[in-house]
């Protein structure tokens, strides 16, 4: 498995806690026809050791990311699900003694002004120094990412690369606009996890890997 051990036990806590829901349940839960759904929005809150230890793989990540140019980085989150994970990522940097140095910053879903202001969506650090990483709870049709990237944008904000927990593999077509897009985990080699520890059965697992082949956004005609 190409997964370190803090990340296989992330893994099973996210799956105990109804994380990452497979088969019927994202039915029941959501009324979705998707045989598997990664939901971070409650799990986060009512479990905030797992906000904590996700926050140490985007650490990690980023850290992996910048070793040959180690500048300081700002994270932000794509609103409203990763604010807390950016939140997380700077404070687990920040305890940790990392470097480079994380700040965070934060993207408002609605611009907001007070007065004599300017309208701004962005709270945080506007600096040259920063490297500035967009980061997401999962990534399917990209969407959320290209809007929270245009935000950025109109802020002067210049977005170095896109880090998502989870990949759903489903052809979001983000590296082919330009955008570097790097992932902490894909959904087929977490269902092989899943299926090796015997918490997804081999039938789901296939079900799923070809649901995933099937519905890519890069071929359809309007995203989903």
């Amino acid at each position: 498995m190409p997964f370190t051990e803090h990340q296989q036990i992330l893994l099973e806590e996210l799956f105990r806690t109804g994380a990452v829901l497979i088969g019927n349940a994202v039915r029941t839960r959501f009324g979705l026809n998707s045989p598997i759904y990664f939901d971070l929005r409650e799990p986060l809150h009512t479990h905030p050791d797992l906000l904590w230890k996700i926050g140490r793989e985007f650490t990690l990540k980023i850290c992996d990311l910048t070793r040959e140019n180690p500048v300081p980085q700002c994270v932000v989150g794509v609103p409203d699900t990763a604010t807390p994970l950016a939140v997380a990522t700077s404070l687990y940097a920040s305890q940790n003694h990392v470097r480079p140095e994380i700040a965070c910053a934060l993207l408002r879903k609605e611009a907001k002004t007070y007065p004599g202001l300017p309208m701004t969506n962005w709270i945080g650090p506007k600096d040259p120094r920063y490297e500035y990483n967009l980061i997401d709870d999962v990534v399917a049709s990209g969407l959320t990412k290209r809007s929270a990237a245009a935000k950025m944008r109109q802020e002067g904000i210049p977005l170095r690369r896109i880090i998502v927990l989870f990949d759903r593999q489903q052809g979001d077509g983000l590296r082919q606009e330009g955008f570097e897009l790097h992932a902490i985990f894909s959904a087929l080699d977490v269902l092989a996890f899943y299926a090796e520890r015997g918490l997804v059965s081999r039938s789901d697992y296939s079900k799923i890997k070809q649901f995933l082949s099937s519905r890519r956004f890069d071929t359809s005609a309007v995203p989903k």
